[in-house]
């Protein structure tokens, strides 16, 4: 999956791949991403979506019992394929290089996610709201995607202690403390509208001084 491709776009070729999944539904699924991700969960209506699909209001509740049914058959496939795949590739093309210092790997790392986060707002904005409250969304979503960013960043921070530019903790708990910060500020600059440009620096400066040896 190529890390220029949007999550949104990554969803409708899982779905266009799928076998198990009827024409009409895949339209249904398609539709109520898309209406979540522009006006939330809660206010949209399932007529909504029976109008954005192009199909009687009838055949969303034919396969999909509730809206949460609807929500958790659109979240399965981000948390099964569409998500692993992009923290995949970002681990490899962007974590796992040949960083020499502190402020170029944290620069480019930070310099990445936000351009990631301003190309797929509104579809985080669904996810991290239903991974924050779900534990059973954490619970699958957490084993897939916690070693491929481990397997790719401990390199890169045993390279940055051995070169004296990163404080000599173990590697989980600088893992935890950098990619925790990066999701909470993050995540608050999705769901305030707070300019990205500008967290941007702040988040920067924070884990730069936080990380710095001693």
């Amino acid at each position: 999956m190529a890390q220029e491709t949007n999550m949104q776009a990554a969803f409708e070729n899982v779905m266009a791949a799928s076998g198990n999944i009827p024409p009409k539904q895949k339209l249904v699924l398609a539709a109520s991403l898309e209406l979540f991700a522009e006006q939330g969960f809660a206010n949209t209506t399932t007529k909504e979506i029976a109008s954005r699909a192009g199909v009687a209001e009838g055949t969303v509740y034919k396969r999909y019992k509730t809206k949460d049914a609807l929500l958790a058959a659109v979240l399965a496939p981000y948390v099964t394929e569409v998500v692993p795949a992009f923290v995949q590739d970002f681990a490899k093309q962007v974590v796992n290089q040949p960083y020499m210092t502190l402020h170029e790997m944290l620069t480019t790392v930070v310099t990445d996610r936000i351009a990631f986060i301003k190309g797929n707002r509104a579809v985080l904005q669904v996810l991290i709201t239903e991974i924050l409250v779900r534990s059973d969304l954490r619970k699958q979503l957490t084993p897939r995607v916690l070693p491929l960013l481990q397997k790719n960043l401990y390199a890169v921070l045993d390279r940055l202690k051995a070169n004296a530019e990163l404080v000599d903790w173990p590697n989980d708990r600088i893992a935890q403390f950098m990619i925790g910060t990066m999701i909470t500020e993050l995540a608050r600059s999705i769901f305030t509208d707070e300019d990205l440009d500008q967290a941007g620096p702040v988040l920067l400066a924070f884990l730069e001084k936080g990380l710095a040896p001693k």
